[in-house]
């Protein structure tokens, strides 16, 4: 075999990025500094499935690791993982849960909010329903602590797809439980209540659970 015909195997095959890549965040940005642009876009087109990506994707790593500030590199993490998703649930799951961790320690409720959807849709997508109702509850028992702050839509969207999901679960009670307590927020935020947007809305201070 030429070397014009082996030289794609060797810019795309790399075992220290798929390593990393189920690793962590910064794991998988260190081996990517180490491959560079070139050679980490073209590792993600092939995972991709699609050559024609590697320059869309170049771009985005070369934002990402150019990032300095915190919030440009959850930006950078954000545009990368979001060009990849479906093709590429691994690194996809593993870039979001870094940007949840971040929003997490921040008291950041828009960015969680999306971290959270993009990871539940990530786990549904892989049959994982359970997980994906998880992450939802976690978003909502987050937002219930003093102080944490969100808006109303984003409660509102989490409780409508644990109520979704518990019915695609087959989890009846669940559903109409979650139900009920989506009606209560709903009826808080109708007021302009300022409990629908920040800290806790329920009287009874009880974290919400999975039907696991």
């Amino acid at each position: 075999m030429s070397s014009e015909q082996t030289e794609p195997l060797n810019l795309t095959l790399n075992p220290r990025l798929d390593q990393a890549a189920a690793h962590s965040a910064e794991a998988w940005e260190a081996a990517a500094r180490v491959a560079g642009v070139s050679r980490t876009a073209a590792w993600l087109s092939r995972r991709q499935q699609d050559p024609d990506a590697r320059d869309e994707l170049a771009n985005a790593v070369a934002l990402l690791l150019e990032a300095e500030a915190p919030d440009d590199l959850v930006f950078a993490r954000a545009e990368l993982a979001e060009l990849i998703e479906e093709q590429d649930d691994l690194l996809a799951e593993t870039l979001w849960e870094s940007i949840r961790a971040y929003a997490m320690e921040h008291d950041d409720g828009e960015t969680l909010a999306s971290a959270t959807a993009q990871l539940a849709s990530i786990a549904e997508r892989h049959g994982d329903i359970l997980a994906a109702a998880e992450f939802h509850l976690a978003f909502l028992n987050w937002r219930r602590q003093p102080g944490r702050v969100s808006d109303a839509e984003d409660v509102q969207t989490s409780f409508e797809e644990v109520i979704r999901l518990a019915e695609l679960d087959g989890e009846r009670q669940a559903a109409a439980l979650f139900a009920y307590r989506q009606a209560s927020f709903t009826r808080l935020a109708e007021a302009e209540d300022d409990r629908a947007t920040e800290g806790e809305w329920e009287n009874s201070g009880a974290r919400y659970a999975s039907w696991a």
